[in-house]
């Protein structure tokens, strides 16, 4: 019995040792849980993006996309993340709903990236943002405001880094009120999800104050016409005109409105790209109150913004073709602080690059700081972000000054 149990002992030894080889093989062969995850291999972490490069807002979707591919391109050329380059396969959405939808949809069924990053637009995202949901993807900042999209309940997939349409509205109704002390307000707006979502907000920030909509016109997405809701709106005898629209609509209402001799405040959010809006304006420009969730991205007194006119000029140099120019403008550092973002939550990652740990990090609580600028997340929060100052135009200080006066 003794010299049977030896022999056996004996034959699962030599049995092991001529498998270990083959374990041994299988073990190096093995793909680690990082590399395992969709978009993740030893050399790159990929990401992709559904933005407007054609139609109407093309303008701002480069200038976003610009800002962000000079941050992957500023950490690419220090080795990337763990030894990983940073890539962004980016899809044309054209800023239309449908499209925005088609490339979710090819980008859940190709399962080729760990997270989206960089979206434009509220209408977009909001047929974007569900297939990605349903498909465990993250959606990392978006160029969009709308309280709808930050239900964290709904949207547990979305990740804001700016100001809410609601912030922007209420901080405009605020110091229209309380420094111009102005009462009368309308409203033009686009006419889908964007629009809409300005459309309740106003109404919310006007109640607190206890006043309310006098007047209220829409115009389609992706055109100008504007100019039958100028004329409904002339009727109201108006203060305020609340302007709900991307930069080209914007111009194109206030210079309508010039032109007829209206003499409105005219506010506008951030997504109207003021550097944009002030090409396309006529002169003078009126009486225009704008809102910005970042600050002046030539305002070299701030680190962020030094560290992206940095990477800006370096993205050029490197693109000696001339075809990148480097634009200072609010919509390219706002791409710059989101690449910026996206590297440090993936330095938070650490070894683990999932799509469930690369979400967790980003909306954990603890102030992620980007040089001189800061983010933090709420619990139970997908924002990170309420900063909003106000810019005037030169006409509209000079009325002001002229009403002191004694």
């Amino acid at each position: 019995m003794g010299v049977r149990r030896e022999n056996k002992m004996m034959d699962r030894l030599l049995g092991m040792l001529r498998a270990a080889p083959f374990l041994a093989l299988a073990l190096l062969l093995a793909p680690s849980l990082s590399a395992a995850a969709p978009g993740v291999s030893a050399e790159a972490v990929v990401f992709g993006q559904t933005v407007s490069i054609s139609g109407p807002a093309r303008r701002a979707g480069l200038l976003f996309q610009s800002g962000l591919n000079a941050a992957l391109d500023e950490r690419n050329a220090r080795g990337g993340v763990g030894g990983r380059v940073l890539k962004l396969i980016s899809l044309d959405d054209g800023y239309e709903p449908q499209r925005a939808a088609a490339n979710a949809k090819r980008f859940a069924a190709e399962n080729d990236v760990l997270a989206l990053i960089g979206g434009t637009g509220t209408p977009t995202t909001k047929r974007a943002a569900p297939v990605l949901r349903n498909a465990g993807i993250p959606l990392v900042g978006v160029l969009s405001g709308a309280d709808f999209l930050r239900d964290a309940k709904r949207y547990p997939n979305l990740v804001h880094l700016r100001a809410s349409y609601s912030q922007e509205v209420r901080a405009l109704v605020d110091h229209i009120v309380r420094y111009h002390g102005k009462k009368r307000f309308g409203i033009i707006y686009q006419d889908d999800a964007f629009g809409r979502s300005i459309l309740k907000s106003y109404r919310a920030a006007l109640a607190g104050h206890k006043l309310r909509v006098l007047a209220k016109a829409s115009f389609s997405r992706n055109t100008h016409a504007v100019h039958a809701g100028l004329f409904v709106l002339q009727k109201a005898d108006l203060d305020v005109l609340m302007i709900g629209g991307t930069g080209g609509a914007s111009a194109e209402i206030i210079n309508l409105a010039n032109d007829l001799g209206y003499g409105y405040i005219m506010t506008i959010l951030s997504i109207a790209q003021s550097e944009s809006l002030r090409r396309r304006l006529k002169a003078p420009s009126g009486k225009i109150m704008m809102s910005e969730v970042l600050p002046d991205a030539n305002d070299a007194s701030r680190k962020i913004v030094r560290s992206f006119q940095r990477a800006m000029l370096a993205r050029a140099k490197e693109k000696r073709d001339g075809s990148v120019q480097p634009a200072f403008s609010q919509l390219s550092l706002e791409g710059y602080i989101l690449g910026r973002f996206v590297i440090a939550v993936l330095e938070r990652t650490g070894g683990e690059v999932t799509r469930k740990r690369f979400l967790q990090e980003a909306l954990a609580a603890g102030e992620i700081r980007i040089d001189d600028w800061a983010v933090e997340f709420k619990p139970g929060t997908n924002f990170g972000s309420k900063y909003v100052r106000m810019t005037e135009s030169r006409e509209l200080r000079r009325f002001h000054e002229r009403r002191r006066r004694p």
